[in-house]
């Protein structure tokens, strides 16, 4: 399309046309027709020269010194107007490449590779210390450290950060070219040598991306491979790279640069292309500035005639043009999630919560702990994965399978959300009273296409990393390494009240969104425990044996004791016109054992309590695993009432006619319990007093004979803590048995868990028919560094794979701790553990070696 005034082409026309300069230099930005540094040449061989008005080669790119007038940013600037076109840039001081010094201009066209808030790169001193520390690792345990960089620019940064390591190089051919150009324009690097597949043990080896999985590569069997790119700071990024390790060093600008950038040069207008072009010029859009994608076409040719100098606008730096709504949630997030120190959090959210209105401020609260809405309202949203597939499917016009390869990569909900919708990114920034509308709305509504229709939408309506975020909060997982401890400390320092009360506001109403609009309000000591609004439970602290409890809890000379009962937990809330059962997640469960919620309803009285459901016959407890059978089952399933029978067992009594008893100490909260007239499937635990350790050993002893888990100990003068683990309340129970059993499936975990197989399924031998016959699962007793280590070892052993579960090889064997064993059709084995945890490795043994359904059977009291 002509128009009027000159013209500039960048980087490549596609018909005739003055010669333009390369900038973007690695080989998936290369012109066709660009030589083998990335020159473009003319037809009788010669470098092409722009002959454009006061054309000015800038730097700042991945090539130093004089190689600036022939590649990289360009400033073109006449009478009519001045454009600065940035190829590749980064505002980072790189070791090999110097820094781009930006000028003003009118208009800037800017490459955007790492578009969205959460490519914030980590310093480069940092990144690169663990690279050394890789190479270091590698080398001592003789394998070769493998590190992959394009080989302009990114190979070069490697190679000059490993100046003073004093570690022995070579470089893959390519690389090896390049760096004899570097070397031409002054730029020292360390001594290296050409690769050589026969001297390489002992070397560190810098490679191209495109060398790894190569045969150069397979050749060199004791090997470990790293990645130096900016996607490092991806989700599972080792994993899709298929590399052992990825650290986040890029020859491109990250989101803040990209900002910085457009602070400096102060443009009237913004043309983007690479990477995520249309996200960050929606991103400028919604900060007041005039930014529009280039997509779709190599060429990009625009008039700068509409970009005539007028007086500079006053320079406002875009970080304090403040973005409001859910855009703003979502960009708070980001920021958590790549800030690594707590202090540093803290503030960041505290500042985001003080600038919160009234009406946003809970909502955001709650969010920001990974619900939708507080546990205690009972809204639960019902909307699984399969309803967010079809609706992602749906506004992004992906395939199903499209959909489900995305979400094979990534591992998170989240970021593949993200990455679909980006496929038809939309424009909008709804204010958080509309998400929180939204949810409500999804909460009402009946049945699985209504709930897909809201939610396509929805999606439709919103850009790429809100709808990432919107998914994580129906999932009830942010994935920012933001724990509900700091939302509190967050909401203390921004309006500046004490933590301890932030946090005993929280635990009193369940509701982390009141306790921050009371504390905005000054107003936390209205705060108390309210019936029928359930809170967390107080925790007990494990002890390994009696000894241990008598040293903590034995200083007045007195510790009680009572049985620790194999039930579940629950809260009882009750006045003479209602009764509500609550889990100690604070899930209403009144449906579930209406039997208890009658007997209570006998009492007549306002009251709650805290205490144990257990399957219960003839005044005696029976397994958990009769229990289990009555879970989550509703009023239609009431004839389970008789079958199996239930009581719930009374510890401790938090409100009594409308009077809070939490501060009060145990011995009065015990002594009002005692004189309530209790009524048949309504009990009270007995309390046994000791005064010496072994006093307590022997009470354990007791309470084992009679079927029981163990013991709880507790300080007579302590006071009710919700949902606190201190040292008032102890637990002392030890292990039913031990059984060795062999992995036979691995799923991905979740949280800071979800890039790593923690999830192990594992199995018992047959010596009948030899088969593996599935026991249980378990997924706590091992370091972070043996479950990656496994994570590694899990991934070259997969049989098959259905979404996130892969079925391994049998050769792990692991020892596994559990609490009972009880004959189940949960599983293959016909037998199920309660409470398996992985209490050591086991490489010493092989699948012969492992214990056989009999000796499974035996502990389970049934016969071989």
């Amino acid at each position: 399309m002509d128009s009027p005034g000159p013209r500039l082409c960048l980087p490549r026309p596609q018909r005739p046309h003055r010669p333009a300069p390369p900038s973007h230099l690695h080989r998936s930005h290369r012109p066709p027709d660009a030589g083998p540094h990335g020159r473009r040449h003319r037809a009788d061989g010669h470098p092409a020269v722009h002959r454009a008005a006061r054309l000015r080669p800038l730097g700042g790119n991945a090539l130093p010194g004089r190689a600036r007038a022939r590649f990289g940013p360009v400033f073109y600037e006449d009478d009519q107007g001045s454009l600065l076109y940035t190829g590749d840039f980064k505002l980072r001081k790189g070791l090999s490449s110097e820094v781009f010094q930006a000028p003003q201009a009118d208009t800037l066209v800017m490459e955007t590779t790492y578009g969205l808030p959460h490519y914030i790169f980590p310093p480069a001193e940092t990144v690169i210390a663990d690279v050394l520390k890789f190479c270091t690792e590698a080398l001592e345990d003789e394998e070769t450290p493998v590190l992959l960089g394009y080989a302009l620019g990114k190979a070069q940064e490697i190679l000059a950060a490993l100046h003073s390591a004093g570690l022995p190089i070579m470089l893959h051919g390519s690389v090896h070219t390049v760096a004899q150009v570097y070397e031409e324009f002054g730029i020292t690097f360390p001594a290296y040598e050409k690769y050589d597949p026969e001297k390489v043990s002992g070397h560190v080896l810098i490679c191209p991306p495109s060398a790894n999985g190569s045969r150069q590569l397979t050749r060199i069997k004791k090997r470990r491979v790293a990645v130096l790119t900016g996607w490092a700071l991806d989700a599972a990024s080792r994993y899709r790279l298929q590399v052992d390790a990825a650290f986040p060093l890029s020859d491109h600008a990250g989101y803040d640069d990209l900002i910085q950038l457009v602070e400096t040069v102060q443009p009237r207008r913004v043309l983007t292309l690479h990477g995520f072009a249309q996200e960050f010029a929606r991103d400028l859009r919604a900060r007041g500035l005039d930014a529009w994608a280039l997509t779709g076409a190599n060429q990009l040719e625009f008039s700068i005639v509409e970009s005539r100098r007028r007086k500079a606008p006053q320079a406002v730096p875009l970080r304090d043009r403040p973005t409001q709504g859910f855009e703003r949630f979502c960009s708070v997030c980001e920021r958590i999630r790549q800030s690594t120190g707590k202090l540093r959090k803290v503030r960041f959210l505290a500042t985001y919560l003080r600038a919160l209105p009234a009406d946003e401020l809970p909502h955001a609260a709650t969010w920001l702990t990974g619900r939708a809405f507080p546990a205690h309202e009972e809204k639960p949203i019902h909307v699984g994965w399969s309803i967010i597939h079809r609706a992602l499917s749906a506004a992004s016009q992906l395939s199903m399978a499209e959909l489900r390869a995305i979400s094979r990569r990534h591992n998170d909900a989240g970021l593949t959300a993200t990455e679909a919708l980006a496929h038809h990114p939309a424009e909008g920034n709804p204010a958080i009273g509309e998400i929180h509308s939204l949810l409500l709305d999804l909460h009402a509504a009946r049945g699985p296409i209504a709930k897909t229709e809201i939610l396509t939408g929805a999606f439709r309506r919103m850009p790429p990393t809100m709808g990432g975020y919107l998914v994580r909060i129906l999932t009830g997982d942010l994935r920012i390494g933001l724990k509900e401890g700091l939302v509190e400390e967050a909401v203390a320092t921004a309006f500046e009240v004490d933590a301890a009360d932030v946090r005993e506001a929280a635990m009193l109403l369940g509701d982390i969104g009141r306790a921050a609009t009371l504390a905005s309000e000054k107003r936390l000591e209205q705060a108390e425990l309210t019936i029928f609004q359930p809170i967390k439970c107080m925790l007990a602290s494990p002890e390994p044996d009696a000894a241990a409890i008598w040293e903590r809890l034995g200083g007045s000379g007195r510790v009680w004791l009572e049985d620790k009962l194999d039930g579940i937990r629950a809260q009882i809330h009750v006045t003479p016109e209602r009764v509500e059962i609550y889990t100690r997640d604070l899930k209403r469960i009144t449906d579930t054992f209406p039997e208890v919620a009658a007997a209570a309803a006998r009492l007549r009285r306002e009251a709650v309590f805290d205490g144990e459901i257990l399957a219960w016959e003839n005044g005696t407890p029976l397994s958990f695993f009769e229990l289990q059978k009555r879970l989550g089952r509703r009023e239609a399933d009431l004839f389970l009432g008789g079958e199996i029978p239930v009581a719930y067992m009374i510890f401790d009594l938090l409100q009594l006619d409308g009077r809070s008893l939490l501060k009060k100490p145990l011995t009065e909260r015990r002594s009002l319990l005692q004189r309530l007239p209790l009524t048949d499937g309504i009990l009270a635990a007995e309390v046994h007093t000791a005064r010496s350790a072994g006093e307590i050993e022997e009470t354990f002893r007791a309470a084992r004979a009679r079927g029981n888990e163990g013991l709880m100990a507790k300080d007579p003068t302590s006071i009710y803590s919700p949902g606190r683990r201190g040292l008032s309340w102890l637990k002392l129970k030890k292990e039913f048995a031990t059984l060795d059993v062999i992995v036979v499936a691995v799923e991905y975990g979740h949280g800071r868990r979800s890039n790593v197989l923690s999830d192990y399924t594992f199995a018992v031998r047959d010596e009948a028919s030899g088969q593996l016959l599935p026991i249980g699962k378990a997924y706590s007793g091992l370091t972070d560094t043996e479950i990656e280590e496994l994570t590694e070892i899990f991934l070259t052993q997969m049989v098959s794979r259905t979404g996130n579960r892969l079925e391994v090889d049998p050769r792990i064997v692991i020892e596994v701790a559990f609490d009972a064993i009880q004959p189940s059709d949960r599983h293959a084995s016909g037998l199920a553990l309660r409470f398996p945890r992985i209490k050591r490795l086991r490489p010493d043994k092989t699948v012969a070696d492992i214990d056989t359904l009999a000796t499974a059977r035996r502990l389970a009291g049934l016969t071989a």
